[in-house]
């Protein structure tokens, strides 16, 4: 296996971006080297499956015709999308992520999640990605989560009497299933969050770090919702949270009915995910499972207003 420092050489070299001036990991991101070549910027970054490469160019095309920004994705002079050492390589856009984005900031970047997702309407979702079986494709099924979850909250895990929230939130959402079921699914980002939206100011450059889901575009802003406003908030601001769906849409009756159940899921899908992840490789639970059981409950606790936003 190359260095860090060969590895972005030869695919420099590969890519045709010209002699390497500067390259650094991206901070948090270890995997993720910011690369300034003679040619320009860019991220070069490990590939994902095939299919989803493939999907990440469809999209920044068709976002690029709707006037959307996205990181193109750079092809090789071989015309190849993939190093030979497995990795991609994007442009690298201007903008800063913001870990604590201010109310403006938050609806412009709700907005942006409406532009985004009508533009990726059309676009088909591969066969070969929707079958894939993974933990992270695993905790978005809510019938995966009302299964699973209570043997995997059951586990050793650093969460003492918080767990008491767990049954009451899969009640809450297996009640729900019948009307998250009806709701169409489409090709939608499933990560949207601060570190994922660029600002310049209170505009917003890009989403970025595409995460591929067929799911209703509900699914995508209830990850944004629940990264904005529920993660790390001790205490929900339901007038925040109802400008915030009211900028990311427009909704129908159905959609505004189901869409606490949506933000329950995606409390649950982020809570399942690090105990899953525990089970599957045998190390310890992440101690982000300790902020994230306690979203579930902050959500719980608030049922009530969230229901009442939909009124």
């Amino acid at each position: 296996m190359p260095d860090p420092e060969s590895m972005v050489e030869s695919v420099a070299d590969e890519f045709g971006l010209g002699p390497v001036v500067e390259a650094a990991p991206i901070p948090g991101r270890p995997d993720v080297v910011k690369l300034t070549a003679e040619r320009g910027v860019y991220l070069v970054k490990p590939a994902i499956r095939a299919p989803a490469v493939d999907l990440y160019e469809r999209v920044a095309r068709t976002l690029r015709q709707a006037g959307i920004r996205q990181a193109e994705a750079v092809r090789a002079p071989a015309g190849g999308l993939v190093s030979r050492s497995g990795h991609v390589v994007q442009e690298f856009l201007p903008g800063q992520a913001v870990p604590r984005p201010t109310r403006r900031q938050t609806l412009a970047a709700m907005r942006h999640i409406a532009r985004y997702h009508a533009a990726l309407g059309p676009i088909g979702f591969p066969a070969e990605l929707r079958d894939t079986d993974t933990v992270w494709t695993r905790v978005v099924s809510p019938e995966y989560l009302c299964d699973a979850l209570p043997r995997l909250i059951g586990r050793p895990a650093p969460f003492g009497a918080g767990v008491s929230s767990v049954p009451a939130a899969l009640g809450l959402l297996e009640d729900r299933l019948p009307s998250i079921r009806s709701l169409s699914p489409q090709l939608v980002h499933g990560d949207i969050g601060p570190d994922n939206v660029l600002m310049d100011g209170d505009d917003v450059v890009a989403i970025v770090d595409f995460t591929p889901f067929h799911e209703p575009v509900l699914f995508a802003v209830a990850t944004a919702v629940y990264w904005y406003h529920v993660h790390g908030h001790g205490r929900l601001d339901p007038d925040a949270i109802a400008a915030s769906i009211a900028a990311a849409g427009p909704w129908t009756d159905a959609e505004f009915e189901v869409w606490p159940a949506m933000l329950l899921r995606e409390a649950l899908r982020r809570l399942a995910t690090p105990l899953a992840l525990a089970v599957e490789t045998g190390a310890p639970v992440s101690a982000s499972a300790g902020a994230r059981l306690a979203a579930v409950t902050t959500i719980t606790d608030a049922w009530p207003d969230l229901v009442s936003i939909a009124r």
